[in-house]
């Protein structure tokens, strides 16, 4: 089969890392593979164009501002002359510009190509800090699915985008296939008189991380007045100046910002616990990694995070600041006993709803339909 991803760069995030561990099983497989990218990555982060470019795999990148991409004609005609040349059987796109983009070119293309998307989150409904920017985006989602409805396939990665969906347009049936986690599966236990929290990801509002830094400004006196030092790491970047006022927030305590983090393995193997107090995510594929890696998490009591986690079961859930709080606090009593148990649920969670395989063989049916 001959397949080409398009997608707006290759800016490691969730979609970015669901695309490689995708390709790099479609060609040991034995598919053909071209990825599309509407631009440059983006500044502050790690770019997976290396790990790409390791592959057996065509890889172009178009030129110009990418924000415009989707409506840019020129890119556009490109667009055309690559499906006209390229005889794919399958066009995959990730992202909002690059299913606008991919739909008029398979319009205007020759062949008849079928055309997947993956919708990889809530598009527009993502907190920005601007009301005008949020507003703007929610239209041209909400205008958006009229061409969405008219692809092959919808794929979502959560029960939560489906339901989302269903509501902007009951015309789509999209199909629900979860990230693929290709994480060696450990357990990840510490035994010293500190005690690590960490927290991996975009440094936004949508993110919770203020009411992290909040909590974590009630705890820490608390906890470091007994014999138990405790501190907190924040990895990820965002805009310098909201990143500067969270620093601000927590000057004088032990917080370190890590800025973006390259060794996810590493960084997870210094924590004792994961916390992810996000608003709204597509699935939280940072919170998936954490759990493969074997460490204790915790995450906002909201979909489809408590999709994921099973409260004192598979991890915790918290519902408010007060209660994020004191989950914390029980979590530092927490036996090694239980916490061996509480790994066990998760990485039986990640085995038998996230494997790469089960991911892999359900876009292959999409794909066949």
């Amino acid at each position: 089969m001959n397949i080409c991803h398009v997608i707006n760069d290759l800016s490691r995030g969730g979609a970015e890392t669901h695309l490689l561990s995708l390709v790099k099983i479609q060609i040991k497989e034995g598919h053909k593979v071209s990825v599309i990218l509407l631009g440059n990555d983006l500044d502050n982060f790690i770019s997976l164009e290396e790990e790409f470019n390791l592959l057996d795999i065509g890889l172009i990148r178009f030129k110009g501002p990418k924000k415009i991409q989707g409506f840019n004609p020129f890119s556009l005609i490109e667009a055309i002359k690559i499906f006209n040349n390229g005889e794919f059987d399958i066009i995959h796109s990730h992202s909002p510009r690059s299913n606008l983009l991919a739909h008029y070119a398979k319009k205007y293309s020759k062949y008849n190509i079928k055309h997947i998307i993956t919708i990889h989150g809530k598009y527009g409904t993502y907190l920005q800090g601007n009301k005008q920017v949020d507003k703007i985006r929610s239209y041209f989602i909400s205008s958006l699915t009229k061409i969405w409805e008219q692809s092959q396939q919808i794929i979502v990665i959560s029960e939560s985008i489906q339901e989302w969906l269903e509501t902007l347009n009951p015309k789509i049936s999209p199909v629900v296939i979860k990230y693929g986690i290709e994480i060696p599966l450990v357990h990840n236990i510490k035994s010293s008189n500190e005690f690590t929290i960490g927290f991996l990801g975009k440094l936004n509002q949508n993110k919770g991380i203020e009411d992290l830094l909040s909590v974590y400004k009630e705890i820490e006196p608390l906890i470091n007045s007994s014999d138990l030092n405790i501190r907190l790491l924040v990895g990820g970047v965002g805009q310098e100046a909201y990143v500067n006022k969270l620093k601000q927030s927590v000057e004088g305590r032990n917080v370190n910002f890590l800025g973006y983090v390259s060794d996810r393995k590493d960084f997870f193997s210094s924590l004792d616990l994961f916390v992810f107090p996000s608003y709204s995510e597509g699935l939280g594929l940072v919170l998936l990694e954490a759990m493969a890696h074997g460490v204790l998490s915790i995450t906002r009591d909201v979909t489809p995070m408590n999709k994921i986690i099973k409260d004192d079961e598979t991890g915790f859930l918290f519902k408010n600041n007060n209660d994020f709080r004191d989950k914390i606090f029980n979590i530092i009593k927490i036996d090694s006993n239980n916490v061996k148990q509480l790994q066990n649920n998760a990485s039986e969670t990640i085995k038998n709803s996230y494997s790469i395989i089960q991911m892999y063989s359900k876009i292959n049916k999409v794909y066949n339909n």
